[in-house]
Formats: C-alpha cells, sequence, structure tokens
C-alpha cells in the first residue's frame, strides 16, 4: 500500500483565481508528499468483487487546452474506483488526486493554502477497477483510452486508469459526447452520454493584445463573456503565482493585479459536469474541462 496524496484548500481575500490541470495536480501532490498526509491506498486485490459493503465511482474527464501560437492539445481519462463503505465517491476521487476543488465565485485560493486545509479523506481501502475496452465518442469518431497500471514515478495510487491524449479535433466543444464502457469482472457494460461545453475563446480579457498578451497594470484584470446555455462556471489558473481564481457563471468578473507575479500564463477554464448513475457504479461524473492560456506581462 502507498500513502495517497492530501488536498485542502482556504479561501485567500480579497477575491483571487487559479486553475487546475495536469500541471496543477502534479503541484498539489507534491506538496502533499512533503507535508505527510494520511490516507492510503491499496491495490485492486483489497476489495473483494463480492464485497457488498463497498462503493464504485466512476470518473470520465475530458480536457482541451488552446495555446496563443501552438496547436491545440486535448486528452481524455477515465477511472472507475472502489471504495469499503462508509467512504464516500467524492472521498475516493480526492484520494486518488482526481478531484477539481474551485474557490467561491469571485476568490482565489493559492496552491499552497488549498493542499494545507482541504481535509484529508481518510480511505483505508481503494481499488481502481479494470473496466475493459473504453472510449469516448464525440461527432461519430470513437477515440479509445488505453489502460495503465500504476503506480509509475509520478503516481501515489495502484491499479487501472485509462487515458489518452490526441487531436484536439478528436475531442471538440459543444458536442454530444457518448462513453463507451465494456465492462469485466465486477463492473458491468455501459454507455453514458453528456454535453460538451464551448471553448472559453469567447472569454475578453482587459488588456489582450491581438498576439494574445494581456497587459497586466496596478488595476484588476477584467474579463467578461456571453454566458452558455448550461450557465457553465469559469476559472482561471495563473503560473507563476500558483493561483486559482473562481470567475463565477454570470458573464464578468475581475481578478486583483496582486495576483499575477513577475511574468507569466494565464489559463481560463470552462467546467460542465455531468453526473450518472449504472448499474454497478453508484454514483458517477463526466467532467469536461476546456481552456484557453494566454501570456501575461507587467506594464
Amino acid at each position: 500500500m502507498v500513502a495517497a496524496p492530501c488536498l485542502r484548500e482556504a479561501p485567500r481575500l480579497p477575491f483571487r483565481l487559479v486553475p487546475m490541470r495536469r500541471a496543477t495536480l502534479n503541484i498539489l501532490a507534491l506538496v502533499a508528499a512533503s507535508t505527510g498526509c494520511a490516507g492510503v491506498v491499496a491495490d485492486g486485490s483489497v476489495i473483494g468483487d463480492a464485497d457488498a459493503a463497498s462503493t464504485t465511482t466512476a470518473l470520465v474527464v475530458i480536457e482541451r487546452n488552446e495555446d496563443r501560437g501552438q496547436s491545440a492539445s486535448a486528452e481524455a481519462s477515465a477511472r472507475f474506483v472502489r471504495v469499503a463503505s462508509p467512504s464516500t465517491g467524492d472521498e475516493a476521487i480526492r484520494s486518488i488526486g482526481a478531484g477539481l476543488v474551485l474557490p467561491p465565485p469571485g476568490s482565489c485560493y493559492s496552491y499552497s493554502a488549498m493542499s494545507r486545509s482541504l481535509g484529508v479523506p481518510v480511505v483505508p481501502q481503494v481499488e481502481l477497477m479494470l473496466a475493459g475496452d473504453v472510449s469516448v465518442e464525440a461527432d461519430g469518431v470513437a477515440t479509445r483510452l488505453l489502460p495503465r497500471q500504476l503506480p509509475d514515478v509520478t503516481d501515489f495510487v495502484r491499479g487501472i486508469v485509462y487515458a489518452r491524449a490526441t487531436d484536439a479535433a478528436l475531442l471538440p466543444s459543444s458536442k454530444r459526447y457518448v462513453v463507451h464502457v465494456g465492462g469485466a469482472v465486477g463492473l458491468d457494460a455501459f454507455d453514458v452520454s453528456a454535453q460538451a461545453p464551448s471553448d472559453p475563446s469567447g472569454v475578453r480579457i482587459a488588456g489582450e493584445t491581438e498576439t494574445g498578451i494581456v497587459h497586466v497594470s496596478e488595476r484588476p484584470v477584467e474579463m467578461r463573456w456571453t454566458p452558455d446555455a448550461m450557465n457553465d462556471p469559469v476559472y482561471a489558473e495563473i503560473i507563476p503565482s500558483g493561483v486559482r481564481c473562481s470567475l463565477g457563471a454570470t458573464g464578468t468578473s475581475s481578478i486583483a493585479s496582486a495576483e499575477f507575479v513577475d511574468s507569466g500564463t494565464l489559463t481560463i477554464h470552462r467546467i460542465h459536469r455531468e453526473t450518472f448513475h449504472s448499474p454497478g457504479i453508484d454514483s458517477g461524473e463526466i467532467r469536461f474541462d476546456f481552456a484557453r492560456a494566454v501570456a501575461y506581462v507587467h506594464d
């Protein structure tokens, strides 16, 4: 068994913002390892298939990222997590470092504050399950996810994770997705669908030039956008500040200039989540995280 990562979070006032994709999760995982978090993740042999006192949670994540001057990138991943009761699915997802924590709208958290203050779920038995063939279909084209055995040098858990990086055109925005799960011992086959949000390309950032560089002065950085039909929230991450800010879903927000340390990258994310249930799955979530990154400089 290996120690699971610990995530914690606490607001910093006044209002601020931060993004959390793979790089953020790695930062939080490193902080967790250095602070001696509790919580243990075991390999798949711990929880028996016939164990009725367990909960099975599915998490499918679709990510797209557009970076000025570079081609768009995309990745899909899926985890099927079984935990011994009375642990919840949310605790299981957090224990393996796959949770997404957002500050309240109009506020910002630093990565270090999140790692210090987010309660550590006590999940002594976790299994990342086999689920057979897993694919994500969008616009009539299916992308098969590849199973990967954990742990490796960057992971804290044991079991199977399904993932695949691919061309962004295969994981488009504003389309209906279908997730196909082939099933395996202890997990029935199922299909589930969800609607992807639009890209955050319509988020207008004050001070952004035609070349995609945001000029930051002493005033807050204003942002405006047209909310989509699903009223999806928008959040931002600032690197190297190490800050995540929640912009809400109203179509207007701002970030204090003090959050922008030196020069770096501002990444705007649009998030959409849909929950589902299926035979053998007590709780499931499909999470879309579509982002665009721009450079910023101080005037």
